[in-house]
């Protein structure tokens, strides 16, 4: 060899070396300090309150038998760290999206130029579009199952059997949100006529699938996600909406109106950073590589993983796709298509830089500044709620009406869940507040007869006890009485969670109605 390569060589090993550097870096400015969110604080209360024991048994109430993999390698932090050590949480997020950009990008790396396979898979671990997936710990399995089946993709497409199936064994039975990932992918193999290496790959699938039927049919009380009052009708109705809704939040006003909040909400360090690296592209990077000619066998099989969460989702009957709040982690899966499409059709000249700034490192930015924001104000509700001598005089009794902080704020839409979900205010208040009833004044709750119902989630709650409200902003606790509790609903902020809700009493309030009939509660 002579000396002339082995210096190409060592100089390229460097570059790539600096460069997974600087995307840790980046992740770890982006992921620290964004802690837990949602059913994270649900979950912690529920399994720190058994014993070991009880976490390993599969006859805990609380074990994922639906994703035996992603239990042990992501919830196992709920039993080991709790609420009080939240930096740990976001070294495995950190641990999480690293590898799983280094994988996807060797995935990539056999059909794309070197820059373009890197580029494709940062935006797909951090498209703006599924922020969810990144900051929301419980969510991590959304970005570790496709990492993990595209690196086992890789493998097998280089005739590494064994490392590719005990991958794809990993992926496909971390959760039951890998079936499109593992079909789907399979068929790039089909497309290129390799016959062999798509059953290989499948065949984790396949077995997920079997092994998830048969828990269904043989196991009562636990989770179900499909549907079994599901016709066929709802099914298309629900499957137009998946397409419909995705197509909207994707590429429509929703993803557009999220990046114009998130730059928005951009802390003045983030810009600082961001112009940094602006300024460093523009002055070392002239042009990115040519553009390679659109793979008819990714795009094939990015386009049926994206067909194959439609189908997933529409038989359960409970999702649909949205830019904005914890759901969005559902977009992830027509993701990888987007970030295949916006590398490969990417100019290779500035102007195609200043294009991903604008859509897609900035509002990263901006996104990150808001989590860590709504993360710190959290956690003061909750320390207000510990220390708060009043609420701890409530009698059991009694019930406590909780106001504010339902849900974080992106501009005017409402974004990370808070109070919203009865679960969470039960775990959040149960070891400050001995009263029987607790309950948030979300928007969809009404008084009847003698109850606050709460028609979203089936919930009840008597207004014959002795009330009290709990001002979460104020941080401040009175009596009232059962009269006052009607004002008080309509004195309750209106919460914008889609621009749609301005078409109120329309024909487009009765279409979306009509596809799924739950979404009601968004005109209420």
């Amino acid at each position: 060899m002579s000396l002339t390569k082995l210096n190409d060589g060592f100089g390229k090993k460097f570059l790539s070396n600096i460069c997974y550097i600087f995307i840790l870096a980046l992740l770890s400015y982006l992921i620290f300090n964004t802690g837990l969110h949602g059913d994270d604080y649900t979950s912690i209360n529920a399994i720190q309150k058994g014993s070991f024991k009880d976490f390993l048994s599969f006859d805990s109430d609380k074990f994922q038998l639906f994703g035996i993999v992603n239990y042990y390698s992501i919830w196992f932090a709920y039993y080991v760290f709790g609420l009080e050590n939240q930096i740990f949480y976001d070294a495995i997020k950190l641990f999480v999206h690293g590898f799983s950009i280094y994988f996807i990008f060797q995935f990539f790396k056999d059909y794309l130029p070197r820059d373009r396979a890197l580029l494709s898979s940062v935006i797909f671990v951090l498209f703006p579009l599924h922020d969810t997936t990144t900051y929301w710990y419980m969510t991590l399995y959304y970005i570790f199952i496709p990492g993990t089946l595209l690196y086992s993709h890789y493998l097998i497409r280089n005739n590494r059997y064994l490392a590719g199936v005990v991958m794809s064994t990993l992926g496909a039975m971390a959760h039951y949100a890998s079936p499109p990932y593992v079909f789907g992918l399979a068929v790039i193999f089909l497309i290129e006529n390799k016959f062999k290496k798509a059953v290989i790959f499948a065949i984790p699938g396949f077995l997920y699938v079997a092994y998830y039927f048969w828990i269904k049919f043989n196991l009562i009380g636990i989770e179900r996600r499909i549907n079994p009052d599901l016709s066929i009708l709802d099914f298309f109705k629900q499957a137009i909406l998946q397409v419909l809704s995705f197509l909207e939040s994707a590429i429509g006003p929703s993803y557009w109106l999220k990046v114009f909040y998130a730059i928005e909400s951009i802390s003045i360090t983030s810009l600082i950073i961001v112009i940094v690296i602006s300024v460093f592209a523009f002055l070392k990077y002239k042009n990115i590589s040519k553009a390679p000619p659109l793979s008819k066998s990714l795009l094939v099989g990015f386009i049926s993983v994206l067909i194959l969460s439609f189908g997933m989702y529409a038989l359960t009957g409970l999702y649909s796709h949205s830019a904005l709040n914890l759901g969005n982690r559902s977009t992830v899966y027509g993701s990888l298509l987007i970030a295949f499409l916006l590398s490969v059709f990417l100019p290779s000249n500035k102007k195609s830089v200043a294009f991903l700034l604008i859509i897609f490192l900035t509002p990263t930015f901006g996104l990150s500044d808001h989590w860590k924001y709504w993360n710190s104000h959290q956690k003061t509700i909750i320390e207000n709620i510990k220390n708060n001598k009043d609420l701890k005089d409530i009698e059991y009794s009694s019930t406590l009406v909780v106001t504010g902080n339902i849900y974080s704020k992106l501009g005017p839409f409402a974004h990370i869940e808070f109070f919203s979900m009865p679960w969470n205010v039960n775990a959040i208040f149960q070891d400050s507040v001995k009263a029987k009833n607790i309950v948030a004044l979300t928007p969809y709750v009404v008084v009847e007869a003698d109850y606050i119902i709460d028609p979203k989630f089936n919930g009840k709650y008597s207004l014959k006890n002795k009330l009290y409200i709990y001002d979460s902003e104020k941080d401040l606790v009175k009596s009232i009485s059962a009269k006052e509790v009607p004002n008080l609903i309509e004195q309750q902020p209106r919460i914008v969670r889609h621009w749609m809700q301005i078409f109120k009493d329309t024909w487009i309030q009765n279409t979306i109605v009509w596809l799924s009939p739950r979404l009601i509660y968004l005109f209420e």
